[in-house]
């Protein structure tokens, strides 16, 4: 009897040390994120050949072919920059849509063994070191520093950081320190049942926003140096005038645009404005056609034919969706529908961050003119959209601006801008979402759409910004 009260204390003391750990029914309503016992990209990796080069880059510390990255749970090593103690987190995605939204297509003789693929991204200290697509257990394809690489597996395991020569070790802010974003934004504005055009100049340079400066009308880089375009209006008429900043004469420059312009648009809306391209609607009073123009021939009367540009899968799709919208129409009575003869009306548009392309229909319901527009399911090549990727994606911009309408993000995965119905947010990128609060805004007209997005990083941005400076703008009163 004696034994038994003995052993009373001892059963209470170990409740008592039992209630002190966590039991398992108590995590059940837990999500415990998983932990990688062996980094997802362990191993040596060699760069094989770059794929793409999008964004404007300046400097940076991945070269092309050649170059080496390396992973392990204790660092990550691009070229001779070391980040200690990365973080992974991997992710199965659908291959053809995030390729898509990373504006890149593949060689065909890189194969996906699966419609779904892995994508990790690394981080440093909640620094964007990049992302990394398998193709297979010995073959990636990398979004890093602007650049998009093939990399294949050369070594099981990554060698030591501390044998690397001339590491920059534990320099987790090397990246961002090269990495100051600047982006022209272009914005169509309504007024007066017609359109204004205005440039804006965001720039970051780590996190910390610059003065943000604004010019009339469109202020855009080419490789020839920056350019302005307009909308010119006369006489019930509008012509497109492009010029080159630096060019002496610039009003012979005008007066010559205006000659060579065409003289039948009642009215030309810009849809969009690229490096080397314009998408327009051009109203010439019979009719409203979208046109892809040259930068250098904007008065050019004829837009550029779908398969020169697009080439002949482009053409394809091109047709295909056509064909598709034509069915939909002919289940209307009455429709005469236009003949496309010049396969050029198709311009691009925006959608939940991403440029389209976008082609239209001209036809007649019971004598009544009427257009139907229609996406090709294309991606846009990149001498048409340089850059078009989103990081963090469009739900996550969402999740934390419920009411966006449209968003644009660095290259260098540091700030994103994001459109409201009446207001421009400029956002800090922290991993893989945006901060809680905005580094700035800017105020909009209802109704105003983005029209371009031209990113500068690096050095470029600083000289970008005073030569918007130098030719016209001015800081944005708030």
């Amino acid at each position: 009897m004696l034994e038994k009260y003995t052993l009373l204390p001892a059963l209470f003391l170990l409740l008592f040390v039992g209630g002190c750990a966590n039991p398992s029914w108590t995590t059940a309503g837990k999500i415990v994120p998983p932990v990688y016992e062996v980094c997802p990209l362990e191993g040596k990796w060699s760069v094989i050949e770059e794929l793409v080069s999008d964004g404007y880059s300046g400097k940076t510390s991945v070269d092309a072919a050649g170059s080496l990255l390396q992973f392990s749970r204790e660092a990550a090593i691009l070229s001779s920059n070391v980040w200690n103690k990365p973080t992974y987190k991997a992710k199965k995605v659908n291959a053809t849509d995030y390729l898509m939204t990373r504006h890149t297509v593949l060689d065909s003789d890189l194969v996906l063994t699966s419609e779904k693929v892995e994508v990790v991204t690394v981080f440093a200290d909640s620094n964007y070191l990049g992302e990394f697509m398998k193709i297979n257990d010995s073959t990636i394809v990398c979004f890093v520093q602007n650049k998009v690489l093939l990399l294949h597996k050369i070594a099981a395991h990554a060698d030591d950081p501390r044998s690397i020569a001339n590491a920059s070790i534990d320099d987790t802010d090397q990246y961002n320190k090269t990495g100051a974003s600047g982006i022209f934004i272009g914005l169509k504005i309504p007024s007066n049942h017609d359109y204004i055009y205005k440039t804006v100049w965001v720039a970051a340079d780590n996190k910390k926003l610059h003065p943000v400066l604004s010019r009339n009308d469109i202020y855009f880089p080419r490789k020839s140096g920056f350019w302005e375009l307009q909308v010119k209006q006369g006489n019930n008429r509008s012509a497109l005038s492009a010029h080159n900043m630096a060019e002496k004469d610039l009003a012979a420059t005008k007066k010559v645009s205006a000659k060579t312009a065409s003289s039948v648009s009642e009215s030309i809306v810009i849809d969009y404005i690229g490096n080397d391209y314009v998408a327009i609607e051009n109203n010439t009073g019979d009719i409203t056609r979208l046109q892809v123009l040259p930068v250098d021939k904007p008065s050019s009367p004829i837009g550029i034919k779908v398969s020169d540009l697009l080439g002949p899968a482009g053409l394809k799709a091109y047709h295909g969706a056509r064909e598709q919208a034509v069915q939909t129409l002919y289940s209307q009575r009455n429709t005469l529908i236009n003949a496309d003869i010049n396969e050029d009306n198709y311009g691009l548009t925006r959608k939940n961050g991403h440029w389209y392309l976008q082609g239209r229909l001209n036809y007649y319901c019971n004598n009544a003119p009427g257009i139907m527009d229609f996406i090709i399911k294309f991606l846009p090549p990149a001498n048409l959209v340089f850059y078009d990727a989103l990081y963090p994606g469009w739900q996550s911009i969402k999740d934390r601006v419920p009411n966006a309408l449209d968003a644009v993000t660095s290259p260098n995965k540091d700030i994103a801008v994001v459109k409201t119905k009446r207001k421009l947010y400029i956002f800090g990128i922290n991993g893989e979402q945006l901060n809680s609060i905005p580094l700035g805004e800017i105020a909009l007209d209802e109704g105003t759409t983005i029209i371009m997005a031209e990113w500068a990083t690096g050095f470029y941005v600083d000289d970008w910004e005073k030569n918007f400076l130098t030719n016209g703008a001015s800081v944005l009163e708030k």
